[in-house]
């Protein structure tokens, strides 16, 4: 099941990282990138495929470590998202995202939420300044 859902997340992940701003190296791109790839793949994973939370979070996780963040960060980040989006109450910077990713979900055109990951990036990166 994994195969399918990384099937659907592949192209998100894909059109981020060839995009000319990505860049590995930025910790907060890679971080809003994970969170809303994060909700993304949870709502395709529960909605679509009816796949178990730890499945869904193997898969994010395992897809962030091929781009090459170190797998226990991966591992952490996966978990940080999956506590934001649980937690109805949480209104944080990381909630937000996961719920943007989550939106997408019946998205033909991700390009979209690709657009977000990086004007939400150059946001955040302007209120820490």
């Amino acid at each position: 099941m994994n195969e399918r859902l990384e099937e659907k997340t592949n192209p998100l992940m894909e059109a981020v990282t060839s995009d000319a701003r990505w860049e590995l190296e930025d910790e907060l791109l890679v971080q809003v990138l994970g969170f809303t790839l994060y909700g993304y793949a949870f709502g395709v994973g529960r909605v679509i495929f009816l796949m178990d939370v730890e499945d869904i979070n193997a898969s994010v996780a395992g897809q962030l470590a091929a781009l090459g963040v170190g797998p226990k960060y991966a591992q952490g980040l996966v978990e940080a998202a999956f506590e934001c989006f649980m937690n109805e109450e949480d209104q944080s910077v990381h909630s937000q995202l996961v719920n943007i990713g989550h939106s997408h979900i019946a998205s033909e055109d991700l390009s979209e939420c690709v657009e977000s990951i990086f004007t939400n990036t150059e946001t955040l990166r302007e209120h820490l300044e």
